[in-house]
């Protein structure tokens, strides 16, 4: 049975997780094709869940399931599960609905990986210190945004018009290091991705009981 999920991305640049609940979804014998409507379409002027979910079924465009992707940023990751889950609630979504709820901020799973960092950065054999938060930190660090593109800088070893230059392509880099992320690498023992792990589980469960 093919599944119809749509990804609501927290924005355009995060649309390469889709491709990893692909394979997530398939690990555990789901055939999901996801499609990623352009958040700016669905997001109604505003952030809320709720409304990102009704201007979906306003669309008219038939689904199975929805994956919604939701920053924690300075809330905990349980607050922002409920808020999705109530959103599911006021929109009248009786589809399954699962979160996907980064801690702080997606770009914290990209910090686990030096050697991608430097690859990415151009420089694959540097040696400048990057100062990457440690696996037990990485959730708790306020702006990972932050880090990740000082750690990119760094690892880069650009100056003058070329630093600049590469500064400016940020959203290039943090695309190509979320399309790279390893499932199965450092970001597997990270709390945030394991609650992930565990809905598209139970999303398993359910699904073999339909």
């Amino acid at each position: 049975m093919i599944l119809r999920a749509v990804f609501l991305a927290d924005g355009s640049s995060d649309f390469a997780l889709a491709d990893h609940l692909t394979d997530l979804c398939a690990a555990r014998g789901l055939d999901v094709r996801i499609s990623t409507p352009d958040p700016r379409r669905l997001q109604a002027g505003t952030r809320l869940v709720s409304d990102r979910l009704i201007a979906l079924a306003a669309t008219g465009d038939p689904f199975d399931l929805v994956f919604v992707h939701r920053d924690s940023e300075a809330q905990s990751p349980a607050l922002r599960r409920e808020e999705i889950s109530q959103g599911a609630l006021v929109a009248g979504v009786t589809k399954p609905v699962v979160p996907v709820v980064p801690v702080r901020m997606t770009e914290a799973w990209l910090l686990l990986d030096e050697g991608m960092i430097r690859s990415v950065a151009g420089r694959p054999n540097g040696l400048q210190p990057l100062d990457l938060p440690t696996l037990r930190r990485v959730e708790s660090v306020a702006d990972p945004k932050a880090i990740l593109q000082q750690a990119l800088t760094v690892a880069s070893g650009t100056t003058g018009r070329r630093h600049r230059e590469f500064q400016r392509d940020f959203g290039r880099h943090r695309a190509t290091l979320l399309k790279r992320l390893d499932p199965n690498g450092p970001v597997s023992q990270l709390t945030s991705w394991k609650a992930l792990v565990a809905d598209i589980d139970a999303l398993a469960t359910t699904v073999a009981q339909m």
